[in-house]
């Protein structure tokens, strides 16, 4: 069996600087896998380590080809295996939330037209404007340590391109910023705010999920 040099792992490496896979949740993953595609080749086929390299990139040019989704948003492009992955976790949580939402929402809405007090629609309202203080601080937070590993993942990725603004939402969507967006108008529950404000608190748990899975990355590069 062939077993590639330090210099000929350099290789595999700078081709994976090229198609700009940082991410060290699949980085590591992809290199073992074109390591093993290029020993095996080397093997059973006789070829040369630049034989084998060029025959094994062409299988993962297009899984490390340039790509974008709607679901990340268009502007943001990376490569194929990335993206993808990234999709598939924002869809899987993207149903929770729904779910969390639709049945906060409800159970809120419901809560409220059986008070039909205005005092509890502002003790609402307050008390939504200091969770997204509270979030707006707490994603922060969540951003500094992320960013301070000093490594990069998938869950880091997604963090800062899905949650990190939401910083800024927070502050937007706050009642004591913009009063038109009260839970309470014109003696009406405004179901629609009542619902935007339930998802923006559930994406915290998002945020948590990212954090936690990008640290759990960081612990087994450094095993």
């Amino acid at each position: 069996m062939n077993y590639l040099r330090e210099d000929q792992l350099l290789n595999i490496e700078t081709y994976l600087n090229q198609k700009d896979l940082t991410q060290i949740d699949l980085r590591n993953e992809v290199l073992d896998h074109i390591a093993n595609g290029i020993e095996t080749k080397m093997d059973s086929e006789n070829r040369s380590f630049e034989e084998a390299f060029s025959k094994e990139v062409i299988t993962w040019n297009k899984e490390l080809s340039n790509y974008s989704s709607w679901w990340l948003g268009i502007a943001w492009i990376g490569p194929k295996i990335m993206m993808k992955k990234c999709v598939e976790i924002l869809k899987r949580f993207y149903f929770k939330m729904l779910l969390f939402n639709l049945l906060s929402t409800l159970i809120l809405y419901l809560l409220l037209q059986f008070v039909g007090d205005v005092l509890a629609f502002s003790n609402i309202d307050k008390l939504f404007g200091l969770l997204f203080f509270a979030s707006s601080m707490i994603l922060c937070y969540f951003g500094y340590q992320i960013n301070t590993t000093k490594y990069k993942t998938s869950f880091s990725f997604l963090f800062n391109r899905h949650c990190f603004p939401f910083i800024l939402f927070y502050l937007v969507i706050n009642p004591f910023v913009l009063e038109t967006h009260s839970i309470f108008i014109e003696d009406k529950i405004n179901i629609i705010v009542l619902a935007c404000n339930t998802l923006a608190v559930s994406n915290m748990a998002f945020s948590y999920f990212l954090l936690k899975s990008h640290m759990q990355v960081k612990k087994i590069k450094m095993a």
